[in-house]
């Protein structure tokens, strides 16, 4: 029998991972006692009524912990001095007379910290370089560590600023993040038609109303529910 990989191992490979564009962080993570958080998400089941002795719920519990193993791997990864220097791996020096608005969008899914329940939608991150700028899809891998965690999306889109605040330190700094939240469509006031959006402004989007237009503008044009 194979000997399990070290715990310093298997964190390198996620954080090569992180500076990679392979996706998803890696899993299975040695920091979580997998048969243990199966066993307590069995007995939560059972606390509910469910009969695991059908066979679609079966094999319900270690699903659930898998999928709860991925969703938060974003828990290993804490320290955003740490997590500055590893993405300023990623950087390159910018030109000194660069002023130009770099604007970088994607997608986004997480769990809400008061009900597990998803929310997800589009986030789209702008910033002004003063000394550096960072690879286009590392921005998205920034924001993949900070939604792999239990997250309110107020406090999710100044994760990722201050991540990026500390990475790049630009003149300016502007995340949108718009999203559907599960725990307002299926519990609560159940509105479908619900959907939130968040701004964090820093720098110049804060001090100079152009640049805030004009970010926002972009916000308006692409990141809107469509």
């Amino acid at each position: 029998m194979k000997n399990a990989p070290s715990t310093d191992i298997v964190l390198q490979a996620e954080v090569d991972a992180i500076l990679s564009d392979r996706g998803l962080l890696i899993s299975p993570r040695p920091t979580v006692d997998h048969d243990k958080l199966e066993h307590h998400l069995r007995e939560a089941l059972r606390l509910l009524h469910v009969d695991l002795n059908d066979e679609n719920l079966r094999d319900t519990p270690g699903r659930w912990a898998e999928s709860l193993v991925t969703m938060t791997s974003g828990y290993d990864f804490t320290d955003v001095k740490k997590l500055a220097t590893l993405f300023r791996k990623a950087c390159s020096t910018a030109d000194e007379s660069c002023q130009n608005l770099v604007v970088i969008g994607g997608t986004y899914k997480t769990l809400c910290a008061h009900h597990i329940l998803p929310f997800f939608g589009k986030f789209i991150v702008g910033y002004i370089p003063e000394r550096m700028i960072i690879g286009a899809s590392k921005i998205p891998r920034i924001v993949e560590v900070h939604m792999r965690r239990l997250q309110s999306q107020e406090h999710l889109a100044h994760d990722v600023a201050d991540t990026i605040q500390s990475i790049l330190e630009p003149r300016g700094l502007a995340v949108w993040m718009g999203g559907v939240h599960l725990c307002m469509v299926m519990r609560g006031v159940e509105q479908e038609s619900s959907f939130m959006e968040t701004n964090v402004l820093r720098g110049n989007f804060l001090s100079d109303e152009r640049t805030r237009q004009e970010f926002m503008s972009i916000v308006n044009r692409r990141g809107q529910r469509e």
